[in-house]
């Protein structure tokens, strides 16, 4: 190995070590996974039912039996927070995985149409991606009623589209690799070289754009049943507690802090998450946008 090329590979690997993806990414996968497991173990922890009225004084401040207090009706907010991190964090990575796998497959089949239909393709799928999924997610509500299933519904709409975007650019540039014609000249079949050439390549920018979205759909969601077009009462999800507790901000701030902070956390940890795995992946700043 020569003088020159040593001198790049060190600095490389000093550049790759100075990085702070890996931090970002253990932090991130921290914060998420305590609320994953908190949401998931909620009918463990959960000390009282979280539809249950007058169990405690209303408006209670945080201390003794009911740790994070009460709320108008007497409600224990613990076990509400809990309960509402299910039911939002749930519905959320349902509907993800979904628009992940509408994405990708579409974007698979749109990397193999002729020059012309693809640009076409590029195009719509160039207006969903700048198209806002709040105003299809509002129209959706007017439409069919507030729900939190509708405002999901609304989001996933246009929600795919990225990663159709996303798996269109990588699914052409691996079938154009030299690996891929060689194969494709032995007789190789398309959905082998999906498998073998393509996939290798989009997991990781997959995962990556994921987590970004991911974020942003529970923002926007949480939003909506702010708002009241979401989640409706007496459901116990984090935006719905919100915009119940702003009518006793002053008097009990703590019904507005606690799913605030749950939401804060998640979005952070999945956006800490999102950023780590991309440098450690060194992966271009526009993969997650």
């Amino acid at each position: 190995m020569t003088t020159a090329v040593r001198a790049r590979v060190s600095i490389a690997t000093r550049r790759r070590r100075a990085r702070p993806g890996a931090g970002m990414m253990l932090v991130g996968a921290l914060l998420l996974g305590t609320m994953i497991l908190l949401a998931l173990t909620a009918p463990l922890l959960a000390p009282f039912d979280p539809a249950a009225q007058q169990i405690g004084p209303v408006n209670a401040a945080p201390g003794g039996e009911h740790l994070l207090g009460t709320d108008r009706f007497g409600r224990d907010l613990l076990s509400r927070l809990l309960w509402g991190g299910r039911a939002t964090l749930v519905s959320c990575a349902v509907a993800i995985t979904g628009v992940v796998i509408v994405g990708v497959a579409v974007g698979a089949v749109v990397a193999g149409l002729p020059a012309k239909f693809d640009l076409l393709a590029r195009s719509v799928l160039d207006l969903l991606v700048a198209f806002p999924s709040i105003v299809v997610a509002l129209a959706f509500v007017g439409l069919w009623g507030p729900s939190l299933s509708t405002a999901l519904l609304g989001v996933g709409v246009v929600l795919w589209a990225p990663f159709a975007r996303l798996s269109r650019a990588v699914v052409r540039s691996a079938l154009a690799e030299p690996s891929a014609v060689a194969a494709r000249a032995l007789g190789a079949g398309r959905g082998r070289l999906l498998r073998l050439e393509a996939w290798p390549r989009i997991r990781g920018p997959v995962v990556v754009l994921a987590a970004v979205e991911a974020a942003h759909l529970i923002s926007v969601v949480a939003g909506l049943s702010f708002l009241g077009l979401g989640a409706q009462p007496p459901s116990a999800e984090w935006g719905a507690m919100l915009q119940e507790g702003r009518e006793s901000l002053w008097a009990a701030p703590h019904l507005v802090v606690a799913p605030g902070v749950a939401v804060l956390v998640t979005v952070l940890g999945l956006v800490l998450l999102a950023e780590g795995l991309r440098d450690r992946l060194d992966l271009d700043e526009g993969v997650a946008t």
